[in-house]
Protein backbone atom coordinates (compact mmCIF):
# COMPACT_ATOMS: atom_id res chain seq x y z
CA UNK A 1 0.00 0.00 0.00
CA UNK A 2 1.25 3.49 -0.80
CA UNK A 3 2.03 6.10 1.81
CA UNK A 4 -0.83 8.35 0.70
CA UNK A 5 -3.38 5.56 1.08
CA UNK A 6 -1.95 4.57 4.47
CA UNK A 7 -2.25 8.17 5.66
CA UNK A 8 -5.79 8.56 4.28
CA UNK A 9 -6.90 5.33 5.99
CA UNK A 10 -5.27 6.41 9.24
CA UNK A 11 -6.95 9.83 9.15
CA UNK A 12 -10.35 8.29 8.44
CA UNK A 13 -10.02 5.81 11.30
CA UNK A 14 -8.67 8.52 13.60
CA UNK A 15 -11.70 10.74 12.86
CA UNK A 16 -14.02 7.82 13.65
CA UNK A 17 -12.30 7.25 16.99
CA UNK A 18 -12.46 10.97 17.78
CA UNK A 19 -16.19 10.93 17.02
CA UNK A 20 -16.57 7.97 19.37
CA UNK A 21 -14.68 9.92 22.03
CA UNK A 22 -17.01 12.91 21.57
CA UNK A 23 -20.02 10.61 21.96
CA UNK A 24 -18.57 9.25 25.22
CA UNK A 25 -17.97 12.76 26.54
CA UNK A 26 -21.50 13.85 25.65
CA UNK A 27 -22.92 10.70 27.21
CA UNK A 28 -20.99 11.38 30.40
CA UNK A 29 -22.19 14.99 30.61
CA UNK A 30 -25.80 13.98 29.93
CA UNK A 31 -25.69 11.16 32.47
CA UNK A 32 -24.20 13.33 35.18
CA UNK A 33 -26.77 16.02 34.51
CA UNK A 34 -29.62 13.50 34.73
CA UNK A 35 -28.28 12.09 37.98
CA UNK A 36 -28.03 15.56 39.54
CA UNK A 37 -31.51 16.51 38.32
CA UNK A 38 -32.93 13.30 39.75
CA UNK A 39 -31.33 13.90 43.13
CA UNK A 40 -32.58 17.49 43.14
CA UNK A 41 -36.09 16.38 42.22
CA UNK A 42 -36.16 13.76 44.96
CA UNK A 43 -34.81 16.21 47.51
CA UNK A 44 -37.39 18.86 46.50
CA UNK A 45 -40.23 16.32 46.81
CA UNK A 46 -39.03 15.25 50.25
CA UNK A 47 -38.78 18.89 51.38
CA UNK A 48 -42.23 19.77 50.05
CA UNK A 49 -43.96 16.79 51.57
CA UNK A 50 -42.23 17.10 54.92
CA UNK A 51 -41.94 13.33 55.17
CA UNK A 52 -39.30 11.24 56.82
CA UNK A 53 -36.02 11.62 54.95
CA UNK A 54 -35.15 7.93 55.29
CA UNK A 55 -36.68 7.00 51.90
CA UNK A 56 -34.79 9.88 50.35
CA UNK A 57 -31.56 8.67 51.93
CA UNK A 58 -32.14 5.15 50.56
CA UNK A 59 -32.99 6.53 47.12
CA UNK A 60 -29.90 8.73 47.21
CA UNK A 61 -27.72 5.72 48.09
CA UNK A 62 -29.23 3.75 45.22
CA UNK A 63 -28.66 6.61 42.80
CA UNK A 64 -25.09 6.99 44.00
CA UNK A 65 -24.49 3.28 43.38
CA UNK A 66 -25.94 3.63 39.88
CA UNK A 67 -23.72 6.67 39.37
CA UNK A 68 -20.63 4.70 40.45
CA UNK A 69 -21.54 1.85 38.10
CA UNK A 70 -22.14 4.37 35.33
CA UNK A 71 -18.72 5.98 35.86
CA UNK A 72 -17.01 2.60 35.91
CA UNK A 73 -18.67 1.64 32.62
CA UNK A 74 -17.63 4.97 31.09
CA UNK A 75 -14.08 4.50 32.35
CA UNK A 76 -13.90 1.06 30.75
CA UNK A 77 -15.26 2.45 27.47
CA UNK A 78 -12.74 5.33 27.53
CA UNK A 79 -9.89 2.96 28.30
CA UNK A 80 -10.89 0.73 25.40
CA UNK A 81 -11.14 3.74 23.09
CA UNK A 82 -7.70 5.02 24.12
CA UNK A 83 -6.24 1.55 23.54
CA UNK A 84 -7.77 1.56 20.06
CA UNK A 85 -6.26 4.98 19.40
CA UNK A 86 -2.84 3.80 20.56
CA UNK A 87 -3.06 0.67 18.40
CA UNK A 88 -4.09 2.77 15.41
CA UNK A 89 -1.07 5.04 15.93
CA UNK A 90 1.26 2.07 16.25
CA UNK A 91 -0.18 0.33 13.19
CA UNK A 92 0.10 3.57 11.21
CA UNK A 93 3.79 3.98 12.08
CA UNK A 94 4.48 0.33 11.26
CA UNK A 95 2.64 0.55 7.93
CA UNK A 96 4.57 3.69 6.99
CA UNK A 97 7.87 2.00 7.82
CA UNK A 98 6.91 -0.98 5.65
CA UNK A 99 5.82 1.26 2.79
CA UNK A 100 9.07 3.24 2.93
CA UNK A 101 11.12 0.03 2.76
CA UNK A 102 9.33 -1.12 -0.39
Amino acid sequence: MKEGQITADYQRKRRELEEDEDILKNTQRTGEQLIQETLSDIYRIVQQSAIDSEPFDRAKQSIMQVENDYHEALSRAKKQLYQQQEKLEQDYRNDLQKANKE
